[in-house]
C-alpha cells in the first residue's frame, strides 16, 4: 500500500496540489485503503457514511470526497470519480482584522524579534499564503525593484507582490542580523541548524501575540485582511486577484460581500435615515 501511496502523492504533486493538500489528500486515501475500500463510488460511499457517524462535518466530508476523487482518477477511475458527489458546506465570509487590531498586534511585538515582526508584516502587508510564507526563499527579494516573487503557490503558479519600501527595510534589518547561511528568508531560531520556519511555528507566534494584544488572528486572516482593506482603499478587484494568486475573480469576489457587510454597519452606526425622521 505504501508503494500505491507514494505514487499518488507523486501523482498530486506532478497535478500542481500545494504541499498540504499532498500531505491531507493521502492521509485519507491512506484510511480508505486501511479500511479496505475499494475502487467504486458505492464503497466510497459507505466510508463516508462511517465517518459521518463518527462525527465528520460537512466541511471535513467535503476534504475526504476530494481526496477520493482524486485517487479514482489517478488510478483510471474517472467515472467513479464523478458520481461521487461533495456534500454542499455553507460559505462563510473571511473574517478580517480592523486596522486598529493589526495595529495592536504590531505593537505587543518586541523590536528586538525582527523576525516575528516580519511575519506578521509580510502576511498582512503581501497578502501571503503561509505556506508561501515559510517557503520564501532570500533570491525571491527582489531589492531593487522592491518585489517578492511567490514561487509555486497554489496550483503550482508563481506570482509578483510589489511591497512599499518600508517593508523592504525590514527585511534587509532582519537580515542584517542573521549570522546562518540558509536560504530561506524566515528561519527556525531555536535549532542548530537554521531550517525555514515551519507553518506551526508561524501559528504559534500569531496566537502568542494575538493573546497579549486581545486580537483573535490567524495567518489566513491576515491575507483576508489584506484583501479586504485594499478593497476597502478602492483597488480594483482584478489586482487583488492578481496579488493573492487567485485563479478565479469569483474566489476574489467574496470580499466584496465582507466590504458591503462592512459598509453596511457604518450605514447603520450613521444612522442618517433615523435621525431625519427623530
Amino acid at each position: 500500500m505504501e508503494e500505491v501511496i507514494e505514487e499518488f502523492e507523486t501523482y498530486l504533486d506532478l497535478e500542481g496540489k500545494s504541499p498540504n493538500t499532498v500531505r491531507m489528500y493521502s492521509y485519507y486515501v491512506r484510511r480508505y485503503l486501511e479500511w479496505g475500500g475499494k475502487l467504486s463510488s458505492r464503497s466510497a460511499l459507505r466510508f463516508l457514511a462511517k465517518l459521518r457517524k463518527g462525527g465528520y462535518s460537512n466541511k471535513s466530508l467535503n476534504l475526504v470526497v476530494q481526496a477520493l476523487r482524486a485517487y479514482f482518477r489517478f488510478e483510471g477511475y474517472d467515472e467513479e470519480a464523478e458520481k461521487l458527489k461533495p456534500p454542499k458546506v455553507p460559505k462563510s465570509l473571511p473574517k478580517a482584522l480592523t486596522r486598529e487590531e493589526v495595529r495592536k498586534l504590531l505593537s505587543v511585538i518586541p523590536p528586538t524579534r525582527k523576525r516575528d515582526r516580519l511575519i506578521v508584516l509580510l502576511l498582512y502587508g503581501a497578502g501571503l499564503r503561509v505556506s508561501e510564507l515559510c517557503n520564501l526563499k532570500k533570491q525571491d527579494i527582489d531589492f531593487e525593484r522592491s518585489l517578492i516573487v511567490v514561487r509555486g503557490g497554489k496550483g503550482a503558479k508563481d506570482r509578483v507582490v510589489p511591497i512599499p519600501a518600508f517593508l523592504l527595510n525590514e527585511i534587509s534589518s532582519y537580515l542584517e542580523m542573521r549570522d546562518d547561511d540558509s536560504e530561506y528568508l524566515l528561519v527556525e531560531e531555536k535549532r542548530e541548524k537554521k531550517d525555514r520556519i515551519s507553518t506551526k511555528t508561524v501559528w504559534y507566534l500569531l496566537r502568542k501575540y494575538g493573546e497579549r494584544a486581545g486580537v483573535k488572528v490567524t495567518p489566513h486572516m491576515l491575507r483576508h485582511s489584506f484583501a479586504t482593506h485594499m478593497l476597502e482603499n478602492g483597488v480594483d478587484i482584478r489586482a487583488i486577484q492578481e496579488l493573492l494568486g487567485h485563479s478565479n475573480l469569483s474566489t476574489t469576489q467574496i470580499y466584496t460581500k465582507v466590504t458591503v457587510e462592512h459598509l453596511r454597519k457604518a450605514q447603520e452606526k450613521a444612522r442618517l435615515i433615523e435621525g431625519l425622521m427623530e
